[in-house]
């Protein structure tokens, strides 16, 4: 395995937000018409509203790399091109969509436990605070290091002819080795998307805006957030194909 020789965190941050930018006319169009489908979607907060989030989700996630794609390979694209041809491996990303929410359930372990232990006040006392963030910060690293793969598997799927199990199978062979170094990619990525969200949403609650408007907001920051996580992974996929 060579040396994989890729940007530092900030210079992969600074390019994710300068690709959207730089074309922002096109991902704007897409950032607007898909905080209008999730605004709809979470109109009727029932099951099939996590359902469409989902599939929105998805849908964002092959239009940007279908886009990304052309872009850096000198193609001339627009929006309408992503919107119409992008959704072809729609049913394989399903697939292994599924996969990673499999690999999501120990986040899903800490979530549950963190809620039972803050009702019962479990976390009042330091020597279990501990043993919980102990558990905490292992399913956490367990997690993150299942999903390192499917998450390049779910880009890798987006590629013409390319099955889940191969694309699976693919991610897997070029995270050897590389597993950590993306959790630490995938933390600052985090970090970045809490400021943005932090830096809008309290000044706007601040304001005591209604629900409504706050329902708005917070589809535009979801929307924005799944457009930037796309970029970002994307580019990573390249820095791995590239190295």
């Amino acid at each position: 395995m060579r040396e994989l020789k890729v940007p530092g965190m900030g210079q992969h941050i600074y390019e994710s937000f300068a690709m959207i930018f730089q074309h922002f006319k096109m991902f704007g169009g897409l950032l607007v018409i898909a905080t209008i489908m999730m605004v709809l979607a979470m109109k009727e907060l029932t099951e099939t509203t996590a359902v469409f989030a989902v599939l929105i989700f998805l849908m964002i996630w092959l239009v940007v790399i279908f886009l990304v794609r052309h872009l850096m390979a000198g193609h001339k694209v627009t929006l309408r091109d992503g919107l119409y041809n992008a959704m072809t491996p729609l049913m394989s990303s399903l697939v292994v969509f599924v996969v990673a929410v499999v690999e999501s359930v120990p986040i899903f372990l800490v979530i549950i436990a963190y809620a039972a232990a803050v009702n019962t006040g479990f976390l009042m006392m330091p020597f279990y605070a501990l043993l919980f963030f102990g558990f905490a910060g292992l399913m956490l690293t367990l997690s993150g290091y299942l999903l390192s793969s499917s998450l390049i598997a779910l880009i890798a799927t987006s590629a013409p002819g390319i099955y889940p199990w191969q694309a699976l199978t693919t991610a897997s062979e070029l995270m050897m080795g590389r597993r950590i170094r993306f959790i630490l990619r995938l933390i600052a990525l985090i970090l970045v998307l809490m400021v943005i969200w932090a830096v809008i949403v309290f000044p706007l609650s601040a304001l005591k805006l209604p629900m409504e408007a706050l329902s708005v907001v917070m589809a535009f920051l979801g929307c924005f957030s799944a457009i930037y996580l796309t970029v970002y992974l994307y580019l990573y996929y390249r820095y791995l194909l590239d190295a």
